[in-house]
Order: C-alpha cells, then sequence, then structure tokens
C-alpha cells in the first residue's frame, strides 16, 4: 500500500466544521485529507467574483471570540488563527426598518447602551426592557458555569447556590422565543420586532424556535456587536486549509466522496473517492472519518446494511430553514443613497406581529405580487470589509425561502421567475433609497435550490437542523454531538450541533476533540 494513500483521517466536505475538525486533527500530529466536491474550499463559508464585483455567500455578521463567551474562542487559540483572521467591528448591530415602528430604529452594541437606548423608543417599557435585558446576561452567566472547567471540590462548594444561578436555563428549557417575548412585553409586537428584527439569521419560527439558544447567540452579539472577517468568510477557510497543508496533510478540490469504507469488524477503513471528470475512483485509508455532511448525504455511503442504524437519529429531525440571498454591484457608495447602516432590516408592512415571521418563507412560491418577504441588507462599504473596489460596491439582501418555492420549473421558467423576484427586491429598495436602481449595474441570485445544489443539503437547509424547542426535559431533540453509530466516522457539521458559524466551527472542534480521545 502506498504512503501516499494511507491517512490517519479524511474529511469529507470543506465546510467549516469539516475544516475546523481537519485542521485541530492535523496540529495534534496526525496525517489529514481534505477533500471537496467544489473548486474551491469553504462551503457557505466562500467569497467569489462574478465578472467585477466580490460576492460574499453567506457572512453577515459574526462575533469577535475575544469579546463574548464565544465557543470558537478555543479553536481561535489552538489554531493560532487571530495572527491571520482580522476581525472589522461593526458600528451599530443592525438598523430595522418597519412600519409599526415608526422611525427607523437601531440596536447599539452594549447591553447598556442597548437598555437606554430601548427604553428612549419604548419609554412605556423601561422595566421590562431591563428584566429582558438582565435575563439575558443571566443566562450567559449559567452556561458560563458549563464551558468553564471546575473540579468536584468547586460543585462541592458551590452547590447550595447553583439552583440559583441555573434557574435562567430550568425556568425556561421548554420556551419558544415568542413565549418569552410575551411573558415580557405582552402585544407589544413593535419591541419584539425590534429585538428579534435578525430571527431569519437563526430560525423563521419564533414559535418554534428554542428560546435559550437564541438567548446565548443574540446575547452575545448585544453584549459584543457584530464583527465581518475582513476579506470575506473565505479567508477563514483558507486559513483552516492552510493549517491541515502546514502539518503535512493533503487538501484536494474537485474530489467527490463515493464510499465511507468499513472493516469486517463494521470500523471505518477508508474513502473511496472520484475526481471529476473521466479521472480513475482514488480509495484512500484512514481509522478516521469526519463527514462535513448532512447525515441524509452520508447514509447513502455506507454499506446498504448500516444505513438505517445510522440515520435512526436524523430522520425524523426539522430541517432549518434555507435562505436566498441577491448580490447588487452598485456604481455609487451606498451612504450616497442614504444607506445609514452596515446591516439594515426591512419588515414588510403585512407583519404585524413577530410570529409573522414564519410567512415569509412561501411568499417566493409565486410570481412577485402584493407580499415582500422580509429583507436583510448589509452594505459592506459602510466598513473596510476588503470586498469593495473602484468600480462596484457590493450590497446582499438576504431573506427566508424554501426549495419548494422553485421545484417543477423549467430552467427557462426558472430564470424567468428569478428575474421577476429580483426586479420586484430593487424597486422595494428604490422605494426606500431612492436612486438605487439606476446604481445597480450588476446582480447575482442565489434561491434554496442553488443552495441545494451547492452545498448539497437536503431541502436547501443552511442551518442544519432546525433550532426547535426540545421535545422532552432530558433535552432530546437535534442531535448536539459528532458521534455516529459507526465507529470512527464523526458528524463535523452543523447537524452534529448548531449552525452559523460559530455553530460550525464549535460542531468540527467537538468532532476533532472524541476523535483524538
Amino acid at each position: 500500500m502506498s504512503r501516499d494513500n494511507e491517512y490517519d483521517a479524511i474529511v469529507i466536505g470543506s465546510g467549516l466544521g469539516g475544516l475546523t475538525a481537519g485542521a485541530l486533527f492535523a496540529r495534534a500530529g496526525h496525517r489529514v485529507l481534505l477533500l471537496e466536491q467544489n473548486d474551491s474550499f469553504g462551503g457557505a463559508a466562500t467569497t467569489y467574483h462574478k465578472g467585477a464585483m466580490m460576492i460574499e455567500a453567506s457572512l453577515q455578521a459574526t462575533t469577535d471570540p475575544r469579546t463574548t463567551l464565544d465557543s470558537k474562542g478555543e479553536i481561535f487559540d489552538a489554531l493560532n488563527l487571530y495572527d491571520d483572521i482580522e476581525f472589522v467591528s461593526v458600528d451599530n448591530f443592525y438598523e430595522v426598518r418597519c412600519p409599526l415602528i415608526g422611525e427607523p430604529l437601531t440596536i447599539p452594541h452594549g447591553l447598556e447602551a442597548l437598555g437606554d437606548y430601548l427604553v428612549k423608543r419604548f419609554p412605556q417599557e423601561e422595566d421590562n426592557v431591563r428584566r429582558f435585558l438582565k435575563q439575558l446576561g443571566s443566562i450567559q452567566k449559567a452556561m458560563k458555569i458549563f464551558t468553564e472547567k471546575h473540579d468536584g471540590l468547586w460543585w462541592l462548594a458551590h452547590g447550595a447556590e447553583l439552583p440559583y444561578r441555573l434557574w435562567p436555563l430550568v425556568r425556561d428549557l421548554r420556551s419558544s422565543v415568542s413565549q418569552v417575548m410575551q411573558r415580557y412585553f405582552g402585544d407589544n409586537e413593535a419591541i419584539k420586532i425590534a429585538l428579534a428584527a435578525n430571527l431569519l439569521y437563526y430560525s423563521d419560527d419564533p414559535d418554534q424556535m428554542w428560546w435559550l439558544f437564541y438567548a446565548v447567540v443574540q446575547d452575545g452579539f448585544f453584549r459584543g456587536g457584530g464583527n465581518y472577517i475582513k476579506g470575506g468568510s473565505q479567508v477563514l477557510s483558507e486559513q483552516l486549509a492552510d493549517r491541515i497543508r502546514a502539518e503535512g496533510g493533503n487538501t484536494l478540490t474537485g474530489q467527490s466522496a463515493v464510499e465511507i469504507l468499513l472493516s469486517e469488524e463494521g470500523e471505518v477503513s477508508g474513502v473511496r473517492y472520484r475526481p471529476r471528470g473521466d479521472g480513475d475512483e482514488v480509495i484512500a485509508h484512514a481509522p478516521i472519518v469526519f463527514a462535513n455532511a448532512s447525515p441524509h448525504v452520508v447514509e447513502p455511503m455506507l454499506p446498504e446494511a448500516e444505513r438505517d442504524r445510522f440515520m435512526a437519529p436524523y430522520r425524523d429531525k426539522p430541517l432549518s430553514i434555507s435562505l436566498f440571498s441577491m448580490t447588487f454591484g452598485l456604481s455609487k457608495r451606498p451612504a450616497e443613497l442614504g444607506l445609514t447602516a452596515y446591516s439594515t432590516v426591512l419588515i414588510p408592512s403585512w407583519m404585524q406581529r413577530l410570529s409573522d415571521l414564519k410567512k415569509c418563507g412561501e411568499i417566493f412560491k409565486g410570481m412577485p405580487g402584493e407580499r415582500l418577504p422580509l429583507l436583510g441588507v448589509t452594505d459592506y462599504s459602510h466598513i473596510d470589509s476588503g470586498l469593495t473596489n473602484s468600480e462596484l460596491f457590493p450590497i446582499s439582501v438576504a431573506g427566508a425561502d424554501r426549495l419548494s418555492n422553485w421545484e417543477g420549473l423549467s430552467d427557462e421558467d426558472y430564470q424567468s421567475k428569478k428575474n421577476a423576484w429580483v426586479n420586484t427586491v430593487i424597486q422595494r429598495l428604490e422605494d426606500e433609497w431612492p436612486g438605487f436602481a439606476n446604481a445597480v449595474v450588476q446582480q447575482e441570485f442565489a434561491t434554496a435550490r442553488t443552495m441545494q445544489e451547492y452545498l448539497k443539503t437536503p431541502d436547501g437547509a443552511v442551518y442544519g437542523f432546525a433550532p426547535n424547542i426540545p421535545q422532552s426535559m432530558l433535552l432530546s431533540g437535534p442531535p448536539r454531538t459528532p458521534k455516529t453509530s459507526v465507529k470512527g466516522l464523526w458528524l463535523a457539521s452543523s447537524y452534529g450541533g448548531a449552525g452559523g458559524f460559530t455553530g460550525a466551527m464549535s460542531t468540527g472542534g467537538w468532532a476533532a476533540k472524541a476523535a483524538l480521545s
């Protein structure tokens, strides 16, 4: 057997989960092979050129691990990523433009600043605002207890106070975002929408979304603010791939995994993969495989006898939403057209309640009509993002989508429908910022169908499994472990943990740590 085909671990897919697992495993002294079917690494964490326009595939904002209780901070430290990754702070988290609210509302950084601002905008809600933000802080403190390393003596010494300190978690183990918002703000839908205007970056259903998941993530942004990775998400992906190569590993693009090989004992022994084009299939051997994919994609790679057992924990789990993303290249700096924020959320007039958010994903089912979905607008030229050039200023517009909105269409009808919706969205932005339409010189539209085709995710889901309320007090719900039923096979994707940049990297970190132990 050639040494060239022997590895300590093979990573299938180069999204952030797989890249993180591979980089950490390589840093521990192991030889890693990374296989990516596309032409570049990163999966959703990618930037690419379309003509003169630089397009960010997914990143609108993330947290800087140094400023909050951020689980990817340990990974950044272990891989010395701070030396090569520059976080650019956004001046305010986001701006909300909503008929129900009135004048544009800005969500600033810092809990104290946020509280003071909200009290000015909603003076009748002062007590509720303070209590709500205090609750977020209490949840963060309670979560910190579990993330810190304590020995048995610490737990014994603090046993009497733990019920009080952990009560914020215990109280809402089975609560949704809508339920907690109702507890604090009753029927004041305007302040609910203001506080959760960015909810589509997690879920599209506040009635089902788990409050504790929302609270931890949102508090991180409220407290530490939003940040962008200078140069785009591709920079992070490439740096992770570099860590694998630096330790003697191989990183290959244009390679599709076909089969996960198992030994007679049912343990991972390698991967059979196919180069793009007419190349012969190759077998690489390793006792560890990190699958940066959905279980639905991994299942057919396994021997038929193993598939049912492998899929059992995942088969009935609800998937996350998909998203659409439009990118417009403008000939003018957006600030000249009146855009005043890095991130702006345009709430449609028909949305009168936070719960109406779940109707957005179905709007693209037909051709444009009276209703538009919620639109998240990102102006990358507002900061030193590294994406702008002297010719074009990129604006991203994102929102909820469903694969079913685009199924059954011929290529011609698909393109015609896309064009109609792009023109409709441009008109909406023109209404908000006069001159926008004339400034558009280039455009790109990725639908849920695009997500499904490029990311190979079921129904185009972009965050793994939906972060819904656990179905029992034992917190059964989406599997929160990278472990699978196959020895040596680890799920290093959002489906083994949580979605988003932090969730994907954290899951990759858990997978690497578990495999190393």
